[in-house]
């Protein structure tokens, strides 16, 4: 193993298509593997009720002529109480979508998946270890599934080209 990467460093080096694939893949695989992980811990957040201030899509960057060309994001702000410590959190998702106006249906659809309660509270998903990090909405399998499948993909197809 150690001499396959001594020698995709050297193709690499040298400008090589082959070294250049198998280091991007690498970065792909390494990357989304550690969003993968992100995930997983976040799905066994626990959660507590909080309340919803406010939520909506709020603009990104300057304000456009075109409306067409105008970004936005989903936006949050709840409040919430985990052992005694009242915290606000303002993160709706791990999933920061910026989207165009003409995709904003996307961001409805996210903030639709905020979880109320029969008593008009809100669930809200805290890391366990450190309470003022939360969100409203949790990765799902799909998203996992996704990002998994996106991890492999570069890999795979670099070994399929080389060595198949």
């Amino acid at each position: 193993m150690v001499e396959y990467l001594s020698a995709m460093l050297a193709l690499a080096a040298d400008g090589d298509k082959r070294g250049i694939v198998f280091f991007a893949a690498l970065y792909c695989l390494v990357l989304l593997s550690y969003s993968a992980v992100y995930q997983l811990r976040t799905m066994a957040w626990p959660s507590t009720t909080g309340v919803l201030v406010n939520r909506g899509a709020r603009k990104v960057g300057g304000t456009h002529l075109v409306t067409s060309r105008q970004e936005y994001a989903a936006s949050a702000l709840y409040e919430y109480c985990v052992d005694g410590e009242h915290y606000q959190g303002s993160r709706v998702s791990p999933w920061v979508m910026i989207v165009s106006h003409n995709a904003k249906f996307l961001l409805d659809r996210q903030l639709a998946r905020i979880r109320s309660n029969n008593d008009g509270g809100v669930a809200v998903f805290f890391n366990p270890r450190n309470p003022k990090k939360s969100f409203l909405v949790l990765p799902g399998k799909t998203g996992l599934a996704v990002t998994i499948a996106l991890a492999l993909l570069p890999i795979l197809l670099y070994w399929f080209a080389y060595h198949a």
